[in-house]
């Protein structure tokens, strides 16, 4: 009999979990959705509106913009990682592509813009990230110092080092916390709605900052290397 009990309260935790999941990823499809029906309609804003021509390799290099923007917005698995090597990786990739478009038969098509350009598309292209850093979203972590940061990772330091959790940690009463803690949070159903719906938010955020970085390079990058056939040409 209780092991009868046992197996449908596993059941049912299983299906609160898995339930809270799929909100969260209904949640979460709905405003990439939304982000990208919004980003597609407004067709050309900024450099793109600066390309008057309206060349093959003008709407090869807009398809690129579009391709980047829906391989964030509608990627299926929820894992997108969101750091600076990752923004630098994803910025450099596009620039090469977008001038590839424009210079196939080159090996190194992105070293086809002057020392010049390459100045003046990375200021601009960090003039439209301070913007974006300006928006709602981003505006409390803009101005948090590197020092603050540090500052923290030396309290986590000292905490770490001090004889009493030292202690702890040698009796391993610091992992049978965790494992009661672990207890309590699996069997109520608000941690998994809580753990789910902030894992959707970091989620969304970080889509949707990605999908607006790689709209911002490559419409920088398209203004540059168009302008630079068309003088060549």
């Amino acid at each position: 009999m209780e092991t009868h009990w046992l197996l449908l309260l596993i059941f049912g935790l299983i299906l609160i979990w898995a339930a809270s999941l799929l909100l969260v990823r209904h949640w979460t499809r709905a405003r990439l959705l939304r982000a990208l029906v919004e980003q597609e309609a407004d067709n050309g804003l900024a450099a793109i509106s600066q390309v008057t021509e309206s060349r093959p390799e003008d709407q090869a290099a807009r398809e690129i913009i579009r391709q980047y923007r829906r391989r964030y917005l509608l990627k299926l698995w929820p894992d997108t990682a969101f750091s600076f090597k990752v923004v630098n990786d994803l910025a450099l990739e596009m620039i090469q592509e977008i001038a590839r478009v424009y210079y196939p038969e080159e090996e190194r098509p992105e070293l086809k813009a002057s020392l010049k350009d390459l100045v003046a598309l990375y200021n601009r292209v960090g003039a439209r990230l301070q913007a974006l850093l300006d928006t709602r979203a981003l505006r409390p972590f803009r101005d948090v110092e590197v020092q603050t940061v540090l500052r923290y990772h030396e309290v986590y330091r000292t905490v770490k080092d001090h004889w009493g959790y030292q202690f702890i940690k040698r009796h391993h009463l610091d992992k049978a916390a965790r494992w009661g803690w672990a207890a309590i949070n699996y069997a109520n159903p608000w941690y998994w709605g809580r753990k789910a719906a902030f894992e959707g938010s970091k989620e969304v955020a970080a889509r949707l900052a990605l999908a607006r970085i790689a709209d911002i390079v490559g419409e920088e990058a398209m203004l540059l290397y168009s302008h630079r056939a068309s003088g060549e040409k």
